[in-house]
């Protein structure tokens, strides 16, 4: 008999149909969780490692605003694109400005530079609490439908007064099926959460060493050595 045919061939409850019906929509979220985000994170960790290049590799700052202008969207093409507008809106502003004023700047940009990373950070764990809650929430729900089988076993045998196979096979069932189904949500979810944790983890410190590179490539334009 195939697993996933048993809870229609076998006369399960209502109640185990129901905790069968929340795990299904549960693992359906997480899978298609999991494709979204395993999507979404390759690239934006391909377009990191190309704005990283960029600005390691690329010394006139012409053709730096072009290549970073022409990327698609993403966090440091983001932060570049700012922090380099802010430069040349102050230093229109005040060509004559001292080096002061310019110390000031460099303050702001460091701070403005935190504040997009941390919205970044934010929009790379969007999922996440979703997927940590469905692998603490799934065992329990599966279990409440193993314990709802269990129960019925004993009824039966109460009932029928026979422990017959016939008597007891459905209600086993029923607590067997529902333990499978809360793991078979539970442990992709998991493993989805820890993997993408480690992975946002890493490109949050790729996010910090480019603010470093993109500030101490904005000093040497705007604090140049005396």
């Amino acid at each position: 008999m195939d697993f996933f045919s048993l809870p229609f061939t076998t006369d399960f409850s209502s109640i185990a149909f129901g905790v069968l019906a929340v795990l299904l929509v549960a693992s359906v979220i997480v899978w298609v969780t999991l494709f979204m985000k395993i999507v979404s994170l390759v690239r934006t960790k391909f377009l990191q490692a190309r704005a990283l290049k960029l600005l390691e590799s690329t010394n006139r700052v012409d053709e730096l605003w072009l290549r970073f202008s022409k990327m698609p969207k993403n966090p440091l093409q983001e932060m570049f694109t700012l922090s380099n507008s802010e430069v040349k809106k102050f230093l229109e502003a005040n060509p004559e400005s001292d080096y002061g004023h310019r110390r000031e700047l460099m303050d702001r940009l460091e701070r403005m530079l935190e504040g997009r990373i941390l919205l970044a950070e934010k929009d790379l764990n969007a999922g996440q609490a979703l997927l940590a809650t469905i692998g603490v929430t799934s065992p329990f729900i599966g279990l409440f439908g193993t314990v709802i089988g269990v129960i019925n076993t004993f009824m039966s045998i109460a009932e029928l007064n026979s422990v017959e196979l016939s008597v007891i096979s459905p209600g086993i069932a029923e607590a067997l099926v529902a333990t499978a189904a809360g793991l078979f949500a539970a442990i992709p979810a998991t493993l989805g959460y820890n993997l993408f944790r480690a992975t946002i983890r890493g490109m949050t410190e790729t996010m910090d060493y480019f603010a470093l590179q993109l500030l101490h490539y904005l000093q040497q334009q705007l604090l140049p050595k005396q």
